[in-house]
């Protein structure tokens, strides 16, 4: 008969056996079931090899702290979690976790396509998120800071982040500090009136930086400025921020065609010179355009006579006898794109051209004389946006857009590797691209003034308020125009024919004096 030693030593290698197996299935099949089902054997295993049952919750709690222990343990060493019971599925739960926000981030950030179901190398754990992902976009280590910081808001609870490579090819290690200043933009509030502006018209003020510095627009010489970006990104309210800035200034006078014929820019009609909310009398839009474009040439015939000089930039900015004109074009496809005039309707598509071939000129030519030109679309493409009217403007203004194309159309190239990108925005109104007149490009958020506050300030204006163009009169016969089959060709070769065309002021001569009185 064994000893009761012996015995003991019997129990001991059983239930290391056991117990190693009950590791090794629970590590291999990593369910929950098998684990619970290994630890119940275990401990039939453990009451049954010993002779005194006086011993079994002895038994039981040396397993317990063996237990407690391993598992303090493995928040030292990760590799120990593998191969704990129950604890080795709780981490194999926790790790698809971390890797799954690992990946939502990566597509947050634009580094992939938002469609791509590909489960790439990355997690991210308790503010540190890890990359080992050979992606084309994690080449360049600068692009990579660029695209982090430009959209640090997505990650939760980061204020700032330490951008470490770990190795090249995709490796990145990335600490989310949350002790630094919080990025700015996420924190901007409503405003309650207009941003206070100093009349510098190379820094009309409407937002924010990254860095927290005021975001200007450089109004000076600039001819145009595209905006886009989906519906509800912010495009109305941003340039709302931005304009009513320039509201209350005598020098400025302000002109809108509301291409989606609603309210959105309502509040600027007790300011406005001209406002047109009817999109579909495209007659009267091509009419009142042209009529803007002969206000510029007259003041580009008449500038040295007028200022002494060719450019009212150079001989004291916009005045109250002579305005710097702000066309607010909102949704300018509702009045540009070919695809929504029937081909049969010869006379809208006339109209059309003639809408254009202005909107390109005034452009094009209209910097010296104080024109800046606002098209506005939530559908950026080269329909809506001819490049006639995009190439020509000055700076640009990309809300968030899905696709690369529409970015395109908006800025007029495609960003540079390091460059920020429109397509990767944060889904929330007022942020956006803008590019200058150099080509840089920085995220930015437009500050939000509340409509009320806004129609308030317009109508405290209001007495600023002058006629730019006479009345709009209608001709009796109809207009010669290009034919609709002349839109087939190349739309800068008809935008610069319809400049041509349009009759420029005539001026009174002197009458001749006669010989006798020359003499």
């Amino acid at each position: 008969m064994a000893s009761k030693k012996d015995d003991d030593w019997l129990g001991v290698l059983l239930g290391a056996i056991l117990g190693g197996l009950f590791i090794a299935t629970a590590w291999i099949l990593r369910r929950l079931w098998v684990t619970l089902g290994w630890l119940a054997l275990f401990g039939f295993a453990l009451s049954k090899d010993v002779e005194a049952l006086n011993s079994v919750p002895l038994r039981f709690v040396g397993v317990a702290v063996l237990l407690v222990i391993l598992m303090v343990l493995s928040r030292r060493f990760r590799w120990l979690r593998k191969a704990l019971p129950v604890v080795a599925e709780v981490e194999r739960v926790r790790e698809q976790k971390r890797r799954r926000v690992g990946n939502k981030l990566l597509r947050d950030f634009g580094f992939i396509d938002s469609n791509d179901p590909t489960a790439y190398r990355t997690a991210f754990s308790r503010g540190v998120w890890t990359i080992d992902a050979p992606l084309a976009t994690l080449t360049d280590p600068l692009s990579v800071e660029n695209a982090v910081r430009d959209r640090l808001a997505v990650i939760d609870g980061a204020q700032d982040v330490q951008i470490e490579q770990t190795d090249v090819g995709g490796h990145y290690r990335i600490t989310s500090l949350s002790d630094a200043r919080r990025d700015p933009r996420a924190e901007m509030t409503p405003l309650e009136q207009p941003l206070s502006w100093d009349g510098d018209w190379d820094a009309v003020p409407y937002g924010l930086r990254a860095d927290g510095s005021l975001a200007t627009h450089r109004v000076r010489e600039c001819s145009g400025t595209v905006v886009g970006g989906l519906p509800g990104g912010g495009k109305t309210g941003g340039l709302t921020a931005l304009l009513s800035v320039l509201v209350p200034c005598a020098a400025v006078q302000f002109l809108v065609w509301d291409g989606k014929g609603g309210h959105d820019w309502g509040w600027l009609a007790p300011r406005a010179s001209l406002f047109n909310r009817d999109d579909e009398d495209r007659e009267r839009i091509a009419l009142e355009l042209e009529a803007v474009v002969g206000v510029m040439r007259d003041r580009l015939d008449r500038m040295v006579d007028l200022r002494g000089g060719p450019s009212i930039w150079d001989t004291g900015g916009p005045s109250i006898d002579m305005p710097l004109l702000v066309l607010v074009i909102d949704e300018c496809q509702a009045i540009l794109d070919k695809e929504l005039i029937p081909r049969d309707d010869k006379e809208a598509l006339r109209y059309r051209q003639r809408t254009e071939a202005a909107i390109s000129v005034l452009v094009r030519k209209g910097r010296s004389v104080g024109v800046w030109v606002i098209p506005t679309t939530q559908k950026p493409t080269s329909d809506s946006l001819p490049t006639t009217i995009g190439s020509n403007a000055a700076s640009a203004i990309a809300f968030r857009v899905k696709t690369h194309e529409a970015e395109r159309a908006i800025m007029g190239t495609a960003p540079g590797p390091s460059d920020p990108t429109a397509t990767g925005l944060p889904a929330v109104p007022g942020y956006a691209v803008v590019s200058s007149e150099s080509g840089d490009r920085e995220v930015v958020r437009f500050g939000y003034l509340p409509v009320d506050a806004a129609a308030r300030t317009a109508h405290e204006s209001s007495n600023l308020r002058r006629a730019v163009i006479g009345p709009i009169i209608r001709p009796t016969v109809p207009t010669e125009g290009p034919s609709p089959e002349g839109e087939s060709k190349n739309d800068a070769t008809a935008g610069e024919a319809r400049d041509e065309q349009t009759p420029r002021p005539r001026h009174k001569r002197a009458p001749r004096k006669s010989r006798t009185e020359a003499a």
